[in-house]
């Protein structure tokens, strides 16, 4: 395996430990999500011409606690990630949930 490969799946697996440890700090090992859901909203809000959000996304968003998600609202991790904020607070109601009121 090429260097540069190896080196963009360590800095994944980090991201992906450093996401684990920020949601148990925010009081919650998952809000109800696995990291695999989590992942089945990315397309959903990522990138220039992100996709509606999969029935797998909105299946595993109805079973969250959205309220516990507004936590990372503002986490540096979003961008790491390269997650658009704005676009992950309009999933929900792309899902036809309820929003929580992410003040």
């Amino acid at each position: 395996m090429e260097a540069k490969q190896k080196l963009v799946i360590f800095l994944t697996l980090v991201m992906v430990a450093a996401v684990g440890f920020e949601m148990v700090a925010a009081g919650d090992s998952s809000c109800g999500l696995s990291i695999a859901d989590l992942m089945s909203c990315k397309p959903a809000v990522s990138g220039p011409k992100p996709l509606p959000p999969s029935e797998k996304c909105c299946t595993a968003l109805s079973k969250a606690d959205l309220p516990c998600l507004c936590t990372f609202k503002n986490s540096p991790m979003i961008s790491a990630f390269k997650i658009n904020a704005t676009l992950a607070m309009d999933l929900p109601s792309k899902c036809n949930l309820s929003s929580p009121n992410c003040a």
